[in-house]
């Protein structure tokens, strides 16, 4: 019990995880990073629209966050965080 109590004491909290993600992305990763949740995927009309960023953007930005581990793609191509 103690072991599992130190370790979810070692585990940063969401926010700060989030922190530490946004700081190793671009510009364009962290608009994109920001407008994405866990619990509701979003196409990538949606994400171009609410970011500012054309598609071919927003797809090679969402590429490289999928390679980091950062972003998963649904079926039917929406995109969400990926828990950390």
């Amino acid at each position: 019990m103690a072991r599992a109590a130190l370790t979810k004491a070692e585990q940063p909290e969401t926010q700060q995880r989030n922190l530490l993600v946004a700081a190793s992305l671009t510009d364009s990763g962290q608009k994109i990073y920001a407008t994405l949740s866990s619990d509701k995927p979003r196409p990538i009309d949606d994400i171009a629209e609410n970011t500012g960023l054309n598609s071919s953007d927003v797809l090679a930005t969402l590429f490289d966050l999928e390679m980091k581990g950062f972003v998963r793609q649904l079926p039917g191509k929406l995109f969400s965080k990926v828990l950390l």
